[in-house]
């Protein structure tokens, strides 16, 4: 017998822990006397490994909320905790089978409690309850947990029972991410991290990966060149590869090779389970590749296209492959992406096939309000459309924004209850939800703990859950802090502001520097208020990063220069292109590389960006003519763009693309004809204005320079707006 505090006996059915006799015996250690002994817990004769692991985890955080006060049930001290498919739940009828996957029951007869539940989860999940719901136990993430100061408790009748609303339930956070946060969670998923079945295994995809997996059944690396005709045809030639082309969905015996090479995954998912002690996976994907929308131009996809649409194609090609291998795997399903084009539903009668799951993406969304404002009608109306379409619609939705803003501030939390409850009250049964890179993630912290809370129960009191959390998480601060999020919403709703997955700089102008002034005002108080309490010091400093991030780049850029000779006589703002670029190109066709320019005071010995031009570069986009160009993403335009069919010389030269009157939500700046280099860039005093547009480049090597020894290179310097 175990004992891992002092008056805790844990009893169980191994015959390796010595003097557990019979499993559900009484077994009390020597020195310990049942009236004094705080709670016992007992298991099955032969335990499953998630009650082993439900036992433990009550044994150890009770242990804690416990310390050494009393513990009394129904007024009852010598509790006993029955946990899993024990011989007394079953006599109280509550036996494993009685109960639906994943549901869990709390159960008190007199000082007895049944810890119960169905599948490999439940038993876990009425654990995880009961410790979080009676004893306050929180796991907020990784490592970051609170546990409530030891003190006695004492529970009344205890009769409580539930079961998660949505069948899948996956928060993307990383590829380490740590399953038994996701399991203490209720989460059935953890995105590219397993759950082991000493945790109740997931409900997770097998190989070759969970999404964007056409280029991993016919690699066009490996096929290209064999079967072009399996690939898009695009512009007169055949192209392949994940961000880089799609597939000829009519070509023939192409669902042929896709059945074969499924079921070759099938075997390999169930396989590389069983070896490692998983649950076998119950679902496989053959989704789009992602990035590009190249989809097949041939005569056959085309004429096909016009029947049903781009998403009916796909759903015909995926239909038919699940046809030809699923017959032999009732239990499993098949997923594919509803995905930029593949969004809207189909046409001319094409749904997708029973065991088919449709993952309709939200793409389109204003990150920064609800489902149910206008911003986001596309994603409202596309939810109440493909309930018809298919009999599993699970959602992929997204809790960060991307781009190097990935980091800045969106209130997004005050509407996460609002889109939950939306889409259970029309047909969506599961999700991933993207909330990765949380050390950058703006307040991910609240943001995860609303979103696991909604996907076990969309319908709950949503009303506290926010000022519960600030309460437990922030102590004394929370209130400072829940205070600069409501002037965050209340500025992003007064200047309705639209915050896309991929925004530019100038979709945070919402916020001006007296806001931010103020939200650093209210911060200094909440750090003030926890001063000495280092774990909440650290949660405070955490959850003012995303608006740090905004103020050092205000401090940083926010200014105008003054005028300087090659620049402009008028005032200007000076952007350096190296700290705002994304690198929007393939790695096959340029090397994207940040250097110190040596020798050149034209540079300002800035990092520079460097486009260094390879022979890959087929389609010529970083030859002459060089382009520089704005552009709108809310609009989805070109507004300014011109081009130069040779180089102004030899060193850095200012180039002008022109004037152009910025708008007042958004744009940035892109270099080359690919427009590899895109400058997110926008500050306050810029949206809605009109400046010159300039940018510090030099050109190297004989793709520029004939005779030339150099290699050959674009270096971007500066991007200068300039006053007119």
């Amino acid at each position: 017998m175990r004992i891992r505090m002092k008056h805790i006996a844990v009893v169980c059915a191994l015959a390796a822990l010595v003097g557990c006799g019979g499993g559900e015996g009484t077994h009390r250690p020597a020195g310990v006397e049942a009236e004094t002994a705080q709670f016992r817990i007992v298991l099955p004769d032969e335990p499953k490994p998630w009650e082993k692991t439900a036992a433990e985890e009550l044994e150890h955080y009770l242990g804690l909320c416990l310390g050494g006060n009393s513990l009394t049930v129904e007024g009852r001290h010598g509790v006993t905790f029955h946990v899993g498919d024990t011989a007394f739940a079953r006599d109280q009828g509550l036996p494993f089978e009685s109960f639906k996957e994943e549901e869990w029951r709390i159960k008190s007869f007199g000082r007895n409690v049944v810890l119960s539940g169905g599948g490999t989860r439940g038993t876990l999940y009425a654990v995880y309850r009961f410790l979080e719901d009676g004893c306050g136990v929180r796991w907020w993430g990784d490592g970051d947990e609170d546990v409530p100061e030891p003190k006695p408790l004492a529970f009344g009748v205890l009769d409580r029972r539930g079961k998660p609303f949505f069948e899948c339930r996956n928060i993307y956070r990383w590829r380490k991410a740590d399953p038994r946060t996701a399991v203490r969670n209720r989460l059935n998923d953890n995105g590219n991290s397993p759950i082991p079945l000493s945790l109740g295994g997931a409900f997770t995809y097998g190989p070759p990966h969970l999404a964007h997996t056409w280029d991993w059944y016919v690699p066009f690396s490996k096929y290209g060149k064999e079967h072009p005709e399996w690939y898009s045809l695009w512009d007169g030639k055949r192209i392949g590869g994940d961000h880089q082309g799609q597939l000829c969905l009519t070509c023939p015996g192409l669902t042929d090779e896709f059945a074969r090479r499924l079921e070759d995954y099938i075997a390999k998912g169930s396989a590389d389970a069983a070896a490692k002690g998983f649950a076998a996976p119950r679902i496989y994907d053959i989704s789009q590749n992602d990035g590009t929308m190249k989809f097949c131009k041939c005569p056959s996809c085309t004429a096909e296209r016009a029947k049903c649409g781009h998403t009916g194609l796909m759903l015909k090609f995926v239909n038919a492959t699940v046809d030809k291998a699923a017959k032999a795997h009732p239990d499993l399903l098949f997923s594919t992406l509803a995905y930029h084009l593949t969004e809207p539903v189909p046409s001319n009668g094409v749904v997708a096939a029973e065991n088919v799951i449709v993952r309709l993406c939200n793409t389109t969304q204003n990150m920064a309000t609800g489902i149910l404002d206008p911003d986001n009608k596309f994603m409202h109306d596309q939810v109440i459309a493909w309930k018809d379409y298919t009999k599993h619609l699970y959602v992929w939705e997204y809790g960060i924004i991307y781009h190097k803003l990935k980091g800045y501030p969106f209130p997004s939390e005050f509407y996460i209850p609002e889109k939950y409850r939306f889409y259970a009250e029309n047909g969506v049964r599961g999700f991933l939800i993207e909330h990765e890179d949380f050390e950058q993630s703006d307040m991910y912290e609240l943001k995860f703990y609303l979103e696991r809370k909604m996907l076990e129960d969309p319908f709950q009191e949503s009303e506290g859950l926010i000022e519960d959390f600030m309460t437990r998480y922030y102590g004394a601060a929370g209130e400072m802090i829940l205070e600069a999020r409501k002037l965050l919403d209340r500025r992003r709703r007064e200047k309705k502001a639209f915050i896309r997955w991929f925004p530019s700089m100038g979709e945070f102008s919402f916020f001006s520097n007296d806001d931010l002034a103020e939200v650093k005002r209210l911060f200094d108080e909440a750090a003030a208020l926890v001063k000495g309490d280092r774990k909440r010091e650290d949660r405070v400093a955490r959850a003012y990063l995303s608006f740090g991030r905004l103020a050092d780049f205000r401090a940083k850029f926010g200014g105008k220069h003054p005028p300087e000779k090659g620049v402009s006589d008028k005032p200007f703002f000076d952007i350096p292109t190296d700290d705002l670029s994304s690198e929007n190109h393939e790695k096959s066709a340029i090397d994207f590389v940040k250097d110190i320019e040596i020798g050149d005071p034209l540079s300002g010995g800035d990092l520079v960006t460097r486009i260094k031009v390879t022979d890959t570069d087929k389609e010529g986009y970083y030859r002459l003519p060089f382009e520089i160009g704005v552009y709108d993403p809310i609009a989805k335009k070109t507004i300014l763009k011109k081009r130069w069919e040779k180089p102004l010389g030899e060193g850095y030269c200012w180039y002008s693309a022109g004037r152009v009157k910025l708008p007042e939500q958004g744009f940035f700046a892109y270099f080359t004809r690919k427009w590899t280099v895109q400058v997110p860039a926008c500050l306050p005093g810029m949206n809605g204005n009109e400046f010159e547009v300039k940018a510090l480049v030099k050109f190297t090597g004989p793709m520029f320079f004939p005779g030339s020894k150099e290699s050959n290179e674009i270096r971007i310097a500066r991007l200068a707006y300039v006053e007119p």
